[in-house]
């Protein structure tokens, strides 16, 4: 099990919670590359054993590419897809109504991310050989239900600051989960959900709601 890493790329809160799970993990962080038993990039094309990039982008310098998207940071970071649900927060605090399109995205936490690219990281068997895994959400959220839940999720937390509830504003609040057919089809996450598993993980089960991640959304926020 590798107990040196080195990051490198981005410097945001996926990284911070990153760093921070690895170390919880056992790892130390290097700050030089040729000192680490094992290199991370974030956002970079540059050689690393494990480069973690957006749709789109292709890297030939690692031995494993993890495609990532639409992760929810709480600590205000705007990419890998979070800034679309800023903006979001932003217009509804303002009072206005955020546009949003028929398209499905599939949000997950950045500590299951996190923990996640801790398990592909330190596995005691070395790195996984495929070469390349999407990350994602398992399940497809539209973007007028989420903007539903986010609006009436700030509604109960000006409340509760303000001590305004009302037996109304207490009951019932709605899942944000009510569109049934997703209208973008999931990335593939079998390789992902394989080579977890052959890095002695159980699989790639995101375990943080999308409830629990709104409320950090909007209480990093303020």
């Amino acid at each position: 099990m590798p107990r040196s890493v080195h990051l490198s790329g981005l410097k945001d809160g996926l990284r911070q919670a990153l760093e921070d799970r690895l170390v919880r993990a056992g790892a130390s962080i290097s700050e030089e590359p040729l000192d680490a038993d094992l290199t991370i990039g974030l956002g970079t094309d540059e050689e690393c054993d494990i480069a973690v990039l957006p749709p789109g982008s292709n890297s030939e310098n690692a031995g494993l590419l993890v495609t990532l998207r639409d992760v929810i940071i709480p600590d205000g970071s705007r990419d890998w897809g979070n800034g679309t649900l800023l903006d979001w927060i932003e217009q509804i605090k303002l009072g206005e109504i955020p546009q949003t399109n028929s398209d499905s995205r599939y949000w997950v936490n950045v500590r299951d991310v996190a923990d996640a690219l801790t398990t592909l990281a330190l596995s005691e068997d070395g790195l996984v050989s495929i070469g390349q895994v999407n990350m994602c959400g398992r399940r497809g959220w539209n973007g007028a239900d989420v903007v539903d839940e986010i609006r009436v999720l700030w509604e109960r937390y000006n409340n509760a600051i303000n001590h305004s509830h009302t037996a109304e504003s207490l009951s019932g609040v709605p899942s944000p989960v009510r569109s049934i057919v997703p209208q973008v089809e999931r990335p593939e996450l079998g390789g992902l959900h394989r080579a977890l598993i052959e890095s002695g993980g159980e699989g790639w089960h995101p375990l943080v709601t999308m409830r629990t991640s709104l409320m950090e959304l909007i209480a990093c926020t303020e």
